[in-house]
């Protein structure tokens, strides 16, 4: 009997919160997580503007002052740092983006994404001890991100570790069948480790599939290597 009545009691007080907050009289405390998103609604279109113009290439420039009105505001903005560092990347400024990766990481140690930031920032910057224990973290802590994989693919070849790269990306293929960049990746590693006929084949697979455009393969600086190869031939009049 007493359990029915407290139980009776919570629920009356539940509605009456919900009331409260539905009338604007009440507004329940939220305590954020360490570099959590608390943005206010003019910052967070601040941020979404910042990460279109990086994203869509409309304006790198943009994108930098956008980001950093929304860092000024709150410098602990885990999401915001991460942007920040991809803008820096693309405006060949790896030092910078460095210090905005690896605060990133601190304010979050199991955002794999941010150790790629780290890992690639840090091997442009020549930091390559940084960046190789960097991206093996990240490898620990993605799991089922096919473009993050082909990121992690893509610093691992360019860092000298062929068998890391070709595991990342063939990882990439496995997880999304359509992600056409998982297919360009592997197959430029393949082209790396000196494998042609192995380059050739993941290429026509992803053309089977109607996934791949031959016409960037042939555009491709190193694609454009194996556009004649014999296992590509029935799609070259495409």
């Amino acid at each position: 009997m007493t359990s029915m009545k407290y139980r009776s009691n919570l629920f009356r007080s539940v509605r009456v919160v919900g009331l409260f907050v539905c009338l604007g009289l009440f507004e329940p405390v939220v305590h954020p997580v360490l570099g959590q998103n608390v943005r206010t609604p003019a910052l967070n279109l601040e941020f979404r503007r910042a990460e279109t113009a990086w994203r869509s290439g409309a304006s790198v420039l943009e994108a930098k002052a956008r980001v950093d009105r929304v860092l000024r505001e709150l410098p602990e903005d885990a999401d915001a740092l991460k942007l920040r560092a991809n803008v820096l990347l693309t405006m060949k400024r790896p030092e910078e983006a460095a210090k905005d990766a690896r605060q990133a990481v601190e304010l979050r140690p199991d955002d794999g994404e941010a150790r790629i930031l780290l890992a690639e920032s840090a091997r442009l910057s020549g930091d390559m001890e940084t960046a190789r224990k960097a991206l093996d973290e990240a490898a620990d802590l993605i799991l089922d991100d096919a473009g993050l994989h082909v990121r992690m693919s893509w610093n691992a070849m360019e860092m000298g570790e062929i068998e890391k790269a070709e595991a990342y990306a063939r990882i990439a293929v496995a997880l999304d069948a359509g992600e056409a960049s998982a297919y360009y990746q592997l197959a430029r590693v393949f082209l790396r480790a000196g494998k042609p006929d192995l380059a050739a084949e993941i290429l026509a697979r992803g053309l089977k599939l109607s996934v791949l455009d031959i016409f960037m393969i042939r555009n491709d600086p190193t694609l454009s290597d194996v556009s004649g190869h014999r296992l590509l031939a029935d799609y070259t009049g495409r």
